[in-house]
């Protein structure tokens, strides 16, 4: 009896110990999917963040706020390159063209590397010619003195800021070219304009996660190593703009008071756009390494849109509208409607973009050698 009675006991502990362990495992909610949020940079994460992230980590808000404010580098990309506003308004006689648009056209991913920094020359030599055109309005502002040479020294400078604004026309004729080419656009089709602003925030590579368990070449640690101190650069490279502009404008108001020669205005000019064409060349070596990285960890099943969107965060909208054919026409007689980029985004509209699944790369990819030149 006593031993059927302890058996009982036995028995009856165990089924509770065994309910209260399948309550518990009921009780643990599942997995959740992994954040599709933007990264603080803008940009998309090729990580896959933990299913349950502490709340204090992410202060979402915080991220918002600080992608709104523009810094000094952001606003000072506006005045060189135009605002999105006046570059789509633009009537240039050139081609808007989306960065996505760029990608998808060429209808090979191997060329994604090549695309993107050419795209960013693009760009690059653009703002160049923008900002001689601002330098030759600059001096044209300048009125000479009573001194016999300041006129002398004026006409100087400003026809050498014209041979400066002639050279950057025909590198970006010839950087035009060589995007066309990459992207094979239609020979017919005027010259393309970007239309995607190139990064200026910290870009978060987040390579001790992606390179946890695989080798990533000695290029790209030097990457990973490399753009915040090219980030530093540009910030920094913001400020000496705003800093030589201020000298500038000085320099200017003592030389029409007379405190000041001709020569130091000269000076000064000088000196603004020295501090102009480095903080374009920054942005540019920037953004082609960042493009360099993102090559490196995403592989060629990663489409188009995702890989715009870990480069620059809010890539324009593009898509290939239905081809229309005319009724009763064959042929070479079927009218086929032209690809089109959409609207540009409105300024002031949110540029948080909505990012696909999460992908993590399997395997490192490197970007592909340029082939041999024909004998």
């Amino acid at each position: 009896m006593e031993l059927g009675r302890w058996i009982g006991a036995t028995l009856g502990a165990c089924l509770l110990a065994g309910g209260a362990a399948v309550l518990r495992a009921d009780d643990v909610p599942p997995p959740t999917a992994a954040s599709r949020e933007v990264a603080a940079d803008g940009t998309v994460s090729v990580v896959v963040e933990p299913a349950q992230a502490p709340p204090a980590a992410r202060p979402p808000a915080r991220a918002e706020a600080d992608r709104a404010a523009p810094t000094a580098a952001a606003e000072l990309l506006d005045e060189l390159l135009g605002t999105p506003v006046e570059t789509a308004a633009s009537n240039s006689g050139e081609r808007p063209l989306p960065l996505l648009e760029a990608l998808e056209r060429s209808g090979d991913r191997t060329r994604r590397l090549w695309i993107t920094q050419a795209y960013w020359k693009v760009a690059a030599c653009g703002a160049r010619v923008r900002q001689a055109a601002a330098a030759i309005d600059r001096l044209d502002l300048v009125a000479p003195g009573a001194a016999q040479q300041d006129r002398v020294v004026l006409d100087a400078l400003v026809a050498e800021r014209r041979s400066e604004r002639a050279a950057a026309r025909a590198a970006l004729v010839a950087a035009q070219q060589e995007l066309v080419d990459l992207v094979r656009l239609p020979v017919g089709d005027p010259l393309p304009r970007p239309v995607d602003r190139p990064l200026v925030t910290p870009y978060q590579t987040h390579f001790e996660t992606i390179f946890a368990n695989r080798m990533a070449t000695g290029r790209v640690r030097a990457i990973h190593r490399m753009l915040p101190a090219r980030h530093e650069a540009i910030e920094a490279g913001a400020d000496g703009v705003r800093a030589a502009a201020e000298a500038f404008a000085l320099a200017e108001a003592h030389h029409a008071q007379g405190r000041l020669p001709i020569e130091a205005v000269a000076t000064a000019a000088e000196r603004l756009e020295t501090q102009e064409r480095r903080f374009i060349e920054d942005v540019r070596v920037y953004n082609a390494e960042i493009a360099e990285y993102v090559m490196a960890v995403a592989d060629f099943s990663v489409p188009d849109d995702r890989f715009a969107a870990m480069l620059i965060g809010a890539p324009t909208p593009w898509r290939q509208p239905p081809v229309v054919i005319a009724a009763g026409a064959t042929g070479d007689a079927a009218s086929i409607a032209p690809i089109q980029p959409l609207q540009a985004p409105v300024a002031g509209a949110s540029a948080v973009p909505v990012p696909p699944p999460p992908f993590v790369p399997q395997t490192p990819l490197q970007p592909v050698p340029p082939l041999p030149s024909a004998p």
